[in-house]
């Protein structure tokens, strides 16, 4: 049978699935692991945001780069931050720190974390403030809040997707984390965004799983489909059917 004619799963599946890999092992080999290691709100988001965005690539070098940042920042990352003790660990250099992210580029991310937490409390605080004026500008209505974020960023800043049809994986798996609540895995602080809202952090392994689940064709030439923020959007309006109040639930299944 083709893969795209294949009966899809039934919502009881698709909810074993869910149960089965949303528990706290989940964290053992995943980015996610390390805004676990802090208690305030604030390094908790400092957190997850840096290990969230470095989200590319292999596995182990992700985890490696996350903690070797981590380690430097030390108790308080949000601290370490505005202190701006981050300069003389990144350097105004083209050196690579971790794939095409060059030093220079790890120091602008870090100068806008820097003017955000000067300006708010929190991350979640400034992106609420963000999140109020998008709200009111009726040329933004409908536009993915990750695409607001990433406005907050300069464009020479490559470790945040500008592109107006990019998925933006790592910012919906940093959303998924501040938002989806009752979970062993994500964190649940920002109560002030709908679950329902949230779109899945789609890559090529979703699509792959997705594709294979029958929820995706294949696309006209017959190879799978690019992680645009169409699917995207497609993709998890088809898992309202199974989560209809928290949809990236199926990131999990």
């Amino acid at each position: 049978m083709n893969l795209c004619e294949r009966a899809l799963p039934s919502a009881e599946q698709m909810h074993m699935l869910a149960d089965k890999y949303e528990t706290k092992d989940f964290l053992k080999n995943d980015p996610s692991q390390f805004m676990h290691l802090f208690s305030d709100v604030i390094d908790i988001e400092v957190a997850a945001f840096i290990a969230a965005n470095l989200s590319f690539g292999r596995r182990e070098q992700i985890l490696k780069s996350v903690k070797l940042i981590l380690s430097e920042a030390g108790a308080s990352p949000a601290e370490w931050i505005l202190n701006k003790t981050y300069e003389s660990f990144f350097p105004e250099s083209d050196k690579s720190f971790y794939r095409m992210f060059s030093f220079k580029t790890m120091r602008i991310f870090f100068d806008v974390i820097y003017k955000i937490l000067k300006e708010s409390k929190t991350l979640g605080e400034f992106f609420h403030a963000e999140f109020l004026k998008m709200n009111k500008i009726e040329s933004l209505e409908g536009l993915p809040f990750s695409k607001i974020i990433a406005s907050v960023f300069p464009k020479e800043c490559s470790i945040i997707p500008h592109g107006k049809n990019s998925a933006d994986k790592r910012l919906q798996m940093f959303l998924r984390w501040m938002v989806r609540d009752s979970s062993p895995v994500d964190m649940g602080l920002w109560t002030w965004f709908k679950k329902a809202d949230l779109l899945l952090p789609l890559d090529t392994h979703v699509i792959q799983e997705a594709t294979h689940f029958g929820f995706l064709k294949p696309a006209a030439s017959g190879k799978y489909r690019a992680a645009s923020l169409k699917t995207d959007i497609m993709l998890t309006k088809q898992m309202q059917a199974y989560f209809p109040e928290d949809p990236v639930r199926a990131d999990f299944a």
